[in-house]
């Protein structure tokens, strides 16, 4: 059973492919921009390097963000896209959710992930003993520091690098359903539709 795993909610753009046991293939580039255009070109490398093809793939593993429209829109996008011909399963998984797995993988500690959305806010939530305690929140800096006073924690982690390589091996025992590919925004979109467009 062949994994993929793909990210490009951040400044990297990255892709695996990975089995139970080990990782077949991978690769992560810093590229600020332009994921929409090198990802496709990126898992057509991986693929022909790990000597497979496309239907040798069973299931994908997406970053859902936290993070920026267009980074989002890229690699979900692009998952859906690979996964509806060959009625594949895709999961989502919060990058806030796989940088706590990252350090605490066995789930015994007590943690809280936070990622900078910028303008004066964090996105953030709290895994404790490998549960997550609520959706994501993002508030202001102040709040989430009141916040956090009264979640008695052992790490806050901020802003970690997303390995694919472990959100894909992640996700072999998680389900669609329960964990759906659905995007996870910094915050509301600026564009809003004018009341007088909504009038017509």
């Amino acid at each position: 059973m062949f994994i993929l795993g793909i990210d490009t909610t951040g400044d990297h753009c990255s892709a695996a492919i990975v089995n139970p046991e080990k990782t077949i293939a991978y690769n992560s580039e810093k590229i600020g921009r332009g994921h929409s255009e090198r990802l496709p070109s990126m898992i057509a490398e991986l693929i022909q390097g790990a000597g497979i093809c496309i239907d040798d793939i069973k299931k994908i593993s997406v970053c859902k963000g936290p993070g920026s429209f267009t980074g989002l829109r890229a690699s979900l996008a692009f998952a859906c896209g690979l996964a509806l011909p060959n009625k594949l399963p895709v999961v989502g998984i919060s990058s806030l959710r796989l940088w706590a797995h990252q350090v605490d993988p066995k789930g015994k500690k007590n943690i809280i992930s936070v990622s900078d959305v910028r303008r004066g806010e964090f996105c953030w939530s709290a895994f404790f003993m490998g549960s997550e305690l609520h959706p994501p929140i993002t508030e202001t800096a102040e709040a989430a520091k009141n916040s956090f006073i009264n979640l008695k924690h052992d790490l806050l982690l901020q802003d970690q690098f997303v390995d694919v390589r472990i959100m894909a091996r992640m996700s072999i025992n998680l389900s669609p359903i329960e964990h759906p590919a659905k995007p996870l925004y910094s915050r509301a979109p600026d564009a809003k539709v004018s009341k007088s467009f909504m009038a017509q």
